[in-house]
């Protein structure tokens, strides 16, 4: 029996959920009687009749008539609007999805060929569910991949084993009192008399201008924010005993003295960002870009994504394996960079599916959303 596999890679999950089908028509004796209308879209009860059966096979249980068929209307909702936006699938990308179903599920196409016949589904009902379910992906990746691929990442990590530390930003306002422009002696007199009057109220802004020999003072003594692991121990140490817009008393640094008035500090988590390997082709214009990922002298990697040269780096970050992204090289020529694979180390792979997991989670939540407006929108009629 084939089981379910969620295909993360390429972003298509084969559920009951997102079952999209478009019945091929063919000539048997089944029942091609019109069993909705939804707007100028009309369902038979022979695509409700393909779809239990598809979903009976993938979900290896059965569900009542009333459940496939609002199963049916949502898909031909998704399907009317997919065409408004004008998406469509390749055969490449077709073929693709397809041999990696084959793979996962450890069949040849003819066994699949043959077990879908033995259930009475038609072959092109399953290519059409996974070529609708591809299209609806695109959909919702032109409406919200922007959301679904950047959630915060502390969002995600509480559940992982990933290592996470917590760092600090500090803003804070500095007059520094220079040795240049005054004698070690009146500079100390100068710090010792602003502290006791800025803390008792003195317009800061105005000391600053008047005293401050620090780069800072055209942004009104204003520096950071700035993660506290970058500056000194002194520093650290002077900052974390004031309050919020609290002044310090004058220390001495390289070449005079310096008063630090705390603005406010931040903490936050940080992680290790999971250490991704790839493997992509780069090809010319000219090249026939379906042989991207199954030439194998074409194809660059396994190699760690850090390791990447950045241009080629951050194109591949933005792309999912089988997508592929035209630029224009260092010197003007036409590229185009196809991501074949993407993994982690087994080391990483929990945190990894967990995001995974939490992508899906709302890649699901938006596309309902979607839907209920969709449903809003769209007439639906039983005959």
């Amino acid at each position: 029996m084939i089981s379910i596999v969620r295909y993360i890679k390429t972003k298509v999950c084969i559920s009951l959920t997102l079952l999209m089908l478009v019945p091929g028509y063919v000539f048997c004796k089944s029942d091609f009687s019109v069993a909705y209308q939804v707007d100028d879209q009309i369902i038979t009860n022979y695509d409700i009749d393909q779809v239990r059966k598809l979903s009976n096979l993938l979900n290896r249980s059965s569900i009542e008539r009333s459940e496939v068929e609002q199963i049916v209307i949502s898909n031909k909702i998704k399907e009317i609007y997919a065409d408004r936006l004008k998406i469509v699938v390749s055969n490449a990308e077709l073929n693709l999805q397809i041999d990696d179903f084959l793979k996962s599920n450890k069949i040849t196409d003819k066994e699949l060929t043959s077990l879908l016949r033995s259930k009475g589904i038609d072959i092109e009902t399953f290519y059409n569910f996974v070529k609708e379910n591809i299209r609806w992906q695109k959909v919702l990746d032109s409406r919200f991949g922007y959301k679904i691929n950047n959630l915060a990442i502390e969002d995600l990590m509480p559940l992982t084993s990933t290592p996470k530390r917590i760092e600090k930003e500090y803003e804070f306002f500095e007059i520094f009192i220079s040795n240049e422009r005054w004698d070690p002696q009146r500079a100390n007199l100068i710090a010792n008399r602003l502290e006791i009057e800025l803390n008792n109220g003195a317009d800061f802004d105005q000391a600053v201008e008047k005293f401050s020999s620090a780069t800072s003072k055209t942004n009104k003594g204003k520096v950071g924010p700035i993660k506290k692991s970058s500056l000194s121990k002194q520093f650290r140490e002077v900052l974390d005993g004031l309050k919020r817009n609290e002044v310090s008393k004058p220390f001495k640094v390289n070449g005079g003295l310096i008063l630090l008035k705390l603005y406010r500090t931040r903490s936050y988590q940080t992680v290790k960002t999971p250490k991704l390997s790839v493997t992509f082709s780069v090809l010319s214009e000219s090249s026939d870009k379906n042989e991207a990922c199954s030439d194998e002298k074409e194809i660059r990697g396994p190699v760690l994504l850090s390791k990447v040269e950045k241009n080629i780096r951050d194109i591949l970050t933005k792309l999912m394996p089988g997508e592929r992204y035209k630029f224009l090289d260092s010197s003007g020529l036409a590229r185009t960079v196809t991501l074949c694979e993407s993994f982690v180390s087994d080391k990483q792979s929990r945190a990894s599916s967990f995001e995974n997991i939490k992508k899906n989670e709302e890649a699901q939540r938006l596309s309902n959303a979607l839907m209920l407006e969709l449903r809003r929108n769209t007439t639906v009629v039983k005959k």
